[in-house]
């Protein structure tokens, strides 16, 4: 193959991975919906590391609480979201507090190819 065509397929498929980039970057609707179900499983990741004994006595109880907050945890979500969209991916940072379970958290998570991907979590 000659140069100039290995330069043409280069830039014929990086576009083309750019435009699929583009297009299947998820909007903010898409990663409330996400960061409601993760934040919901590190509420109850809290739940289960109650102290020896009380432990089971209480993960009923604070799982349901979870459960009952969740309709709550999507307003809460879209307040302290921030979103960085770079067209490509976006960068998502949300602060949350759920005095329940005593979780003070700031979750940022990466949203690319309609997937979301958390990288900091406490």
């Amino acid at each position: 193959m000659k140069q100039w065509q290995i330069v043409f397929l280069s830039i014929v498929v990086g576009s083309g991975l750019v435009g699929v980039m583009a297009l299947t970057n998820p909007d903010r609707s898409a990663y409330e919906n996400y960061a409601v179900d993760r934040i919901s499983d590190l509420a109850k990741d809290q739940c289960d590391r109650a102290p020896a004994g009380l432990g089971i006595l209480l993960q009923g109880p604070c799982r349901a609480a979870i459960e009952a907050y969740k309709p709550q945890l999507r307003p809460l979500l879209s307040a302290t979201t921030s979103r960085q969209n770079w067209v490509l991916l976006s960068i998502y940072r949300s602060d949350i507090s759920i005095p329940a379970v005593n979780l003070n958290a700031r979750v940022e998570s990466i949203g690319i190819f309609d997937r979301f991907f958390t990288y900091k979590t406490p």
